[in-house]
């Protein structure tokens, strides 16, 4: 039987034990006790002994904050001590697939399509690379969400201060709706080469459709994932089967893949890469649907059921994008030997998504271009579903307000329709400046995403202090923030274009505002450290109003 204790009776100890339990997020009807066990509040309806424990607790009394949104189609997962299983893998699979697909979307297409008319084989290495950078990042992700029970947006709005975490909320829709532009212009562009309709009529039908995808996920959770590996598995199986038909250079293929280097003039492309492989949005995606794996988070079994889960999703992340890649390569040798073809030939071409189509009718005859639409269509579809589930989380986690999925829809397709349609009507020709500019707001908003959550790794208070970083893990996410911030910071410069020096003015003030946003939200301490002695708290006043402590320094001041 455990006693209750008051705060003011624990030793420090304990307080300590007690915030980070509240901190993860227990249900109201389960309670922690002094050393984080669950008890029953219903105990003291019943008329039991306040802290009594009148039955043994199972996994049904620890749904986590990111669980209860699935605790009716949820994937229970049993904790056992044996090793690596392919059987409990497969209990796993399905997280990492829905996140490969923002890899695969539309604007990812026609990145690729560039890429193979602009360096041909040499950038494969660098897609590698940009995939293996994703697995990781991916798995932070996954692992803040399996740790806590919390995904990134509920962990922001909580640490940081509300008119800090709105710029968050807004910047997350920004790229959110800026992906779903791009989703809904790609899918009408399958609908147009199926079916010849207008553009913006398949901007409209895209627009409506989703509505009926949501009816997919009354089925549960295993029939979502399914039906999102369908799609995937269509697109991969239509350009590896193009991929055979055209008759790549292996050589070069494999060259390509293994051989650093980078072509004169590609090195913005080279950047565009790295920014269009890792997406903001997908974060919060990523460290949500995590929650549909339901652990066994028993005292006894919470560390191991916990570490198993990291592993296993860790493995499940990293074969999901190593497929992803697979595909992306596939559409980048296809067009890569397409262009040669037509090079060689003396046929000029378009390299563009909506021109894709041509250029393989042109090589491979006209069945092929049906091909590429058929694939083009089921990622497009599926990306905008997933699309709306990060938008979700998002609003659900910035402003605590549950909003139904065709709710969502209808907000960010009345949103994303106005720009796609204006696209659609004016003239295609501008799809590409607009997905470029879609990219250069992702590469943005990456930044301001991936900070929070390599900080949020690195406190006890919000991990546990068995699962927060360690030194070595601080310093090479140092390494890793600066080097996308510095990254991405060469890719919204590159686009302004640098023809008088007003706009060299202009660049280094934009360059500079930049990253001081940045340092500061670096900077920023997390509220779970701010009964910590700081050193800002030492600071003037202003720099402490800078830093949300000036109301902390006048209570301690007082006290």
């Amino acid at each position: 039987m455990w006693e209750s204790l008051s705060m003011s009776e624990q030793d420090p100890r304990e307080q300590r034990q007690r915030q980070h339990a509240s901190s993860m997020h227990v249900p109201e009807y389960v309670e922690m006790n002094a050393i984080g066990s669950p008890r029953e509040s219903d105990d003291r309806e019943n008329g039991a002994k306040p802290g009594a424990i009148s039955r043994e607790p199972t996994m049904e009394d620890d749904l986590t904050a990111v669980e209860e949104a699935f605790q009716s189609h949820y994937v229970k997962i049993e904790y056992d001590k044996r090793r690596f299983s392919l059987k409990k893998l497969w209990k796993f699979v399905g997280p990492g697939l829905l996140v490969s697909q923002a890899l695969l979307d539309p604007g990812n297409i026609e990145s690729d399509i560039s890429q193979a008319d602009t360096s041909g084989y040499q950038l494969l290495w660098l897609l590698l690379l940009a995939h293996i950078l994703c697995i990781f990042v991916q798995s932070l992700a996954a692992r803040l969400g399996v740790v806590t029970g919390r995904h990134l947006a509920q962990h922001i709005k909580q640490q940081y201060p509300r008119a800090l975490s709105l710029v968050f909320w807004a910047l997350s829709e920004l790229a959110i709706i800026g992906a779903d532009i791009q989703e809904v212009i790609g899918t009408a562009t399958a609908l147009h080469i199926l079916t010849a309709i207008p553009i913006w009529a398949g901007v409209v039908i895209t627009a409506v459709d989703s509505f009926v995808f949501l009816y997919i996920q009354r089925f549960g959770v295993r029939v979502t994932e399914l039906v999102f590996g369908l799609m995937v598995t269509t697109l991969a199986v239509c350009f590896w089967l193009e991929m055979v038909l055209i008759k790549p250079d292996a050589r070069e293929v494999v060259k390509g893949m293994v051989i650093p280097r980078i072509p004169h003039g590609s090195a913005v492309q080279a950047v565009g890469i790295i920014g269009c492989v890792l997406m903001p949005h997908n974060l919060f995606l990523h460290s949500a649907l995590v929650g549909s794996r339901k652990l066994d988070r028993r005292e006894e079994t919470r560390e191991g059921a916990i570490r198993e889960a990291m592993r296993y999703f860790k493995i499940e992340t990293s074969i999901s994008l190593i497929y992803a890649y697979l595909i992306n390569m596939a559409v980048v040798v296809v067009f890569c030997k397409a262009f040669e073809m037509l090079r060689a030939e003396g046929v000029s071409y378009a390299a563009s998504l909506a021109e894709g189509a041509t250029v393989l009718s042109h090589v491979l005859g006209d069945g092929s271009k049906y091909v590429y639409a058929i694939g083009l269509l089921a990622i497009g579809q599926s990306t905008t579903m997933t699309g709306t589930l990060s938008g979700q989380y998002v609003t659900e986690g910035f402003w605590n307000m549950p909003v139904k999925p065709w709710q969502r829809v209808l907000i960010t397709r009345g949103i994303s329709l106005v720009p796609a349609l204006i696209v659609a009507v004016t003239a295609t020709a501008h799809i590409d400046l607009l997905s470029e500019i879609i990219n250069v707001i992702q590469a943005v908003v990456l930044s301001f995403t991936i900070i929070p959550l390599l900080k949020l790794q690195a406190h006890a208070e919000v991990m546990g202090p068995e699962f927060s970083f360690g030194r070595l893990a601080r310093i090479a996410s140092l390494g890793l923030t600066l080097a996308i911030i510095t990254l991405n910071a060469y890719m919204v410069a590159s686009v302004i274009p640098l023809n008088s020096a007003g706009m060299y003015v202009a660049l280094i003030a934009v360059v500079l505002v930049y990253i001081a946003i940045l340092a500061y939200t670096a900077a920023f301490p997390l509220r779970c450290v701010w009964n910590r002695r700081m050193l800002v708290d030492r600071a003037p006043s202003y720099i402490r109003w800078l830093f949300g402590r000036a109301k902390l320094a006048v209570d301690t001041a007082a006290s």
